[in-house]
C-alpha cells in the first residue's frame, strides 16, 4: 500500500500544484499510522491547520469514524437542527451522530478516539487516515483493504464519474 509512519500515501492537496495556483483547503491524502494505547491516533500535518479549532469526531459510513472540521460540522448541526421531530428519516440520521464527541488535537497533533468509536470501526493498532475533500476518515487498517478493494475498482469508478458528468 505505501509508507508507515505517516508519510503520504497518495498527492496531497499541495503536492504537484504550479507556482501562482491557489492552494485549497480540501482535505485530501491518505496515511498508515498506529493508534497508541491510549486511543489516540496521529493526524497528518496537513489536515491540522483545518482541525486547529478542533473537530467533530462521529462514527461514519461504511464502518469508518468520521473527524469534521467544525466549520464543516456546524453545516451538518444546523441541517439537522432543523429536522422536524415528525421526519423520521431525519431523525435516524440525527441519532447516528449523536454519539460523537467534540474533540482538539493534543500538542502532539493526536486525536482521541473514543472506545465506541473505536468498536464501531473495528480498530485496534493499524489505521488509514484518509481526507475526503470536507472529513477526515479513519479506518482500521485491514477494513480500509477489504473495502478499497470492493468499492474502488476503476469501472464502478469510471460509471460512477460519468453519472456525476465528470
Amino acid at each position: 500500500m505505501g509508507k508507515r509512519g505517516g508519510k503520504p500515501l497518495s498527492l496531497g492537496r499541495d503536492e504537484g500544484r504550479s507556482e501562482g495556483m491557489p492552494t485549497s483547503a480540501m482535505l485530501t491524502g491518505e496515511f498508515e499510522h498506529q493508534l497508541d494505547s491510549r486511543g489516540r491516533v496521529a493526524i497528518p500535518g496537513r489536515f491540522r491547520p483545518s482541525l486547529e479549532h478542533g473537530g467533530f469526531i462521529c462514527p461514519g459510513w461504511y464502518g469508518c469514524v468520521f473527524l469534521f472540521p467544525w466549520e464543516e460540522w456546524r453545516k451538518i448541526e444546523d441541517k439537522l437542527s432543523q429536522v422536524r421531530i415528525t421526519d423520521m428519516d431525519g431523525d435516524i440520521v440525527r441519532e447516528f451522530f449523536s454519539t460523537g464527541n467534540a474533540v482538539k488535537l493534543d500538542r502532539q497533533g493526536r486525536v482521541l478516539v473514543p472506545a465506541s468509536l473505536r468498536g464501531h470501526g473495528g480498530i485496534e493498532t493499524e489505521v488509514v487516515v484518509r481526507g475526503v475533500i470536507t472529513r477526515v476518515e479513519i479506518w482500521a487498517k485491514d477494513r480500509w483493504a477489504s473495502f478499497r478493494g470492493e468499492q474502488f475498482e476503476p469501472q464502478r469508478i469510471m460509471q460512477r464519474a460519468a453519472a456525476l458528468g465528470i
